[in-house]
């Protein structure tokens, strides 16, 4: 699978130190890497697809300072699709409000019958970014009905009536930012989504950082919104798990220990 490492604060915080330990666990995931973060209304994207600790371009951008109030990396460990930097995570999508998403996914998608026609539309050849275009699909299509921007409120809906739809059989660990929300959900029977507040900050990570923080695993099966670093709003629960590690046996991997 991947692993996800996301920033969201009130103020600009100094990610770098976080991002080095995050990306030191490309030793599993060696299929690409991805880095994303907010610059004013501008959206900085980076990505290889090789090992991120192999990367000179990577350990040069964390020699710099990295400040933003808004952040997402990922790295690739392919189920689906070639190693290719177009199969890269965070991917980019734009709605017709206007609004540039950025969205990491850590999942399978095995019932693909919501996402079914958009692999001849994507650029890769991951799920991932076919979940993407649907999302996208789907905010524009509540656009459509209601004939002007949705509010927070109304995306929100939108994107909690996706996602519990799209659990049925899925793995969907998701973290997703519009430039002023960002979004989280996980919905596997084991935690493999955690969050850490600090000061003004909301970290989330896929495995938790060795960095003194409090890390406690997001609530599953739920779509929950964070601004400036803090939960503004949760959804009720789904209840469509997916069992990481029975998917795993299905295949003869033997599942990580807790």
């Amino acid at each position: 699978m991947c692993e996800i490492f996301a920033v969201c604060s009130l103020r600009p915080v100094n990610a770098n130190a976080r991002l080095r330990e995050f990306y030191a666990h490309s030793v599993d995931h060696p299929h690409g890497w991805g880095l994303a973060w907010r610059e004013g209304d501008r959206v900085q994207v980076l990505k290889e697809s090789l090992p991120a600790i192999d990367s000179n371009y990577l350990r040069a951008v964390l020699d710099e300072p990295i400040r933003a109030t808004q952040l997402i990396g990922h790295i690739r460990n392919a189920t689906k699709g070639i190693v290719s930097i177009q199969n890269c995570h965070p991917f980019i999508g734009n709605d017709e409000m206007g609004t540039e998403w950025v969205i990491a996914h850590n999942g399978t998608i095995i019932n693909s019958a919501l996402i079914q026609g958009y692999d001849e539309l994507e650029i890769g050849q991951t799920d991932s970014e076919q979940v993407v275009l649907f999302l996208m699909d789907l905010l524009n299509e509540a656009l459509l009905r209601k004939g002007s921007d949705l509010d927070f409120s109304e995306r929100f809906v939108v994107l909690s009536h996706a996602l519990a739809s799209l659990s049925v059989e899925n793995k969907l660990n998701l973290v997703l930012n519009d430039g002023t929300y960002t979004y989280v959900h996980t919905n596997t029977v084991r935690d493999t989504l955690f969050s850490s507040r600090v000061g003004q900050a909301t970290y989330f990570c896929t495995v938790p950082l060795n960095d003194g923080g409090d890390w406690k695993p997001i609530p599953p099966c739920r779509l929950i919104a964070y601004k400036e670093g803090q939960m503004v709003r949760i959804a009720a629960a789904h209840n469509y798990f997916f069992d990481d590690d029975g998917y795993l046996k299905r295949f003869g991997i033997e599942a990580p220990v807790a």
